[in-house]
């Protein structure tokens, strides 16, 4: 699929084009949406951010530059996700009592779970030490984007990225010496 000519299409209101999209988008988009978002909200938040990223994409159909389409939908979504995120007030990183909170009555293994989880992830954040681990908590805990967090560590916006995908190598070798297996190959 030519992706030029389907923003062509798609700016002369063509719905069929639309279609095309959402389903050459749509499982990367969950992914996108997922990673913020679950958990702790649901499979349907999840959704509707994705439909809603598409809503968007026919609304601003003319905005959309050839060639970025799918990080325009990507940019989209995730601000969607963290716009739900902080309707819900999640915005903010959760501490394991607040997981205790929100969980459902009998949940308690799942609780226990997401606790470990939640210590293992601090302790790999930590063991990147700094600044890698300042870079990792403001990307994906705060949500800043990469040229903010080098503007306030005095850093090239590519060096934050060099260090947030190494980091990721890094933790995904974490967890996997730990036995967690990774199963999301971008983490």
């Amino acid at each position: 699929m030519n992706e030029q000519r389907l923003l062509r299409r798609l700016r002369e209101s063509d719905t069929e084009a639309l279609s095309e999209i959402i389903a050459l988008y749509t499982p990367y988009l969950f992914a996108v949406a997922c990673n913020i978002m679950d958990p702790p909200l649901a499979r349907e938040d999840v959704e509707e951010a994705v439909s809603d990223a598409f809503v968007k994409l026919w609304t601003h159909r003319d905005e959309v530059a050839p060639g970025k389409l799918k990080p325009w939908l990507a940019a989209v979504t995730r601000n969607l996700a963290k716009d739900a995120l902080r309707a819900w007030k999640l915005a903010e990183p959760l501490d394991d009592d607040d997981f205790l909170e929100i969980a459902a009555p009998g949940d308690m293994e799942e609780d226990v779970l997401r606790a470990e989880l939640s210590a293992i992830a601090r302790e790999a954040v930590d063991s990147l030490g700094e600044p890698d681990g300042e870079i990792f908590r403001r990307h994906y805990f705060l949500y800043q984007k990469t040229e903010e967090i080098a503007a306030v560590l005095n850093m090239n916006g590519a060096t934050v990225r060099t260090k947030l995908r190494r980091g990721r190598e890094r933790l995904r070798d974490f967890f996997t010496e730990r036995g967690y297996c990774c199963e999301n190959p971008n983490l």
